[in-house]
């Protein structure tokens, strides 16, 4: 079963199959494989591969993946006085696609969510959050230690948001891909204590169109993306 399929039949199963405690067997789920089935494979030895040709962005020495997680939400923007869009942050779910790592659907699964149909997207979103495969949520907070300016911050839902990271950019590549595709980036911890290093690699849309007029209202543009979390 492709993974495209997969994300489908997700789509299609009643909500009252999809509350399962975390660590268990979703009901009615058997038949959709890794990506339903299983959360919180070990990602320990998972390699995160980088573009090649660039020395923008690198796994800092001695760290390793704690988590990695699909992010599929929104870039969002507002049109500066130059006629130039400019990001106000991003709004994104977080759910755990460790258990794919190594298998074919994860390379793609960022591109093939966004091929679906928005109300199928947003369908898959909601069914997924009610299961253990909602890891957290990432948004944007004042920077704590400025403050002033935003900063990304990701939460898990366990505990309420208690384990978290909010970051600051280190750099960034533009994707291989090019745009409509956001960056990847290299962010690293200010707070909190999830992770020590979050990369944003294989982005799939969040980009602004190149121009705008002063005073249209702002925008959001969909966006999926992969998010590792590393800890020395």
């Amino acid at each position: 079963m492709s993974i495209r399929s997969i994300l489908v039949a997700l789509a299609a199963l009643p909500f009252v199959t999809l509350a399962a405690p975390a660590g268990r067997v979703l009901p009615g789920l058997n038949n959709l494989g890794p990506l339903t089935n299983v959360v919180g494979c070990p990602v320990g030895s998972a390699v995160l591969t980088l573009p090649p040709g660039q020395t923008a962005i690198a796994v800092p020495a001695g760290e390793r993946p704690v988590n990695i997680v699909l992010g599929v939400g929104t870039q969002n923007y507002t049109c500066g006085a130059t006629g130039k869009y400019s990001s106000v942050g991003a709004v994104a779910k977080l759910f755990d696609i460790s258990c794919l790592y190594g298998k074919r659907a994860f390379t793609d699964i960022e591109d093939v969510f966004l091929g679906l149909p928005a109300p199928v997207r947003n369908t898959i979103i909601n069914v997924a959050s009610r299961t253990p495969l909602l890891v957290g949520d990432h948004y944007f907070v004042t920077n704590p230690v400025t403050g002033t300016g935003i900063a990304p911050k990701f939460a898990q839902k366990a505990n309420g948001g208690a384990v978290f990271t909010v970051l600051t950019k280190v750099n960034g590549t533009a994707a291989p891909t090019g745009p409509p595709d956001v960056d990847f980036l290299q962010l690293k911890t200010i707070a909190g204590d999830w992770a020590t290093t979050v990369f944003r690699v294989d982005t799939e849309n969040g980009a602004p169109p190149a121009s705008c007029t002063a005073g249209t209202p702002d925008i959001s543009v969909p966006y999926a993306a992969k998010y590792w979390f590393l800890k020395p």
